[in-house]
Formats: structure tokens, sequence, C-alpha cells
């Protein structure tokens, strides 16, 4: 288990790109222990939620701006990765199936 923070100066596509990236490994290796699983997952992809909306008040890259800007890449949910986040939750899904169905 990690946490990783960014910080420093961002234009908005840079700022959206680390937003993505982040919340794609969250989505993808922040499921893989009990306490991530219930605890820490959730959390952090709530506190990604909140961050997005930070980034996305920042101002957009000016011509002629310093160092070079990332591109934002395709959006999480065209991603992949982030998928596999369905795993964790239809196994939840499934275990309180299981549970009602057995009562």
């Amino acid at each position: 288990m990690r946490f990783q923070k960014y910080d420093g100066p961002m234009c908005g596509n840079c700022g959206i790109a680390v937003y993505r990236t982040m919340m794609t490994a969250t989505l993808c290796q922040g499921w893989w222990s009990p306490f991530s699983l219930f605890i820490f997952t959730p959390f952090t992809i709530i506190w990604n939620l909140i961050a997005r909306g930070k980034v996305s008040k920042l101002p957009h890259p000016a011509p002629g701006q310093h160092g070079q800007q990332a591109d934002p890449g395709k959006p999480v949910h065209q991603r992949p990765l982030a998928y596999v986040a369905l795993i964790p939750v239809l196994w939840i899904c499934f275990l309180i199936l299981q549970g009602i169905t057995q009562s």
C-alpha cells in the first residue's frame, strides 16, 4: 500500500493528466488488501474526485508558457485498467446476494 501526492505548478492539461493517471491507478491497484478494499480505496476515490474539482479550475496552458504540457490522454472511463475495479465490486455484490438468499 502506498499513497502518492503530486504538488507543483500545473496548468489545466497537466492537472487533468495527473488526475486521470492517479485515478486509473487507484481503480486498478487499490483494492488488493482487506483494509484497502473497505477503508482506504473508497476514501481515496472520493479524495480524487474532490481533487478533480480543484483541477478543473486550473487555467489552460497559454501560448509561450514554459515547460512541456502533459497530454491528458483518454478519460478514466475509456481506460481498460479502470475496469479492474469491477472485480471487487462484483465480488462484494455476490457475497451480499449469497447472504440474502441463504437467510
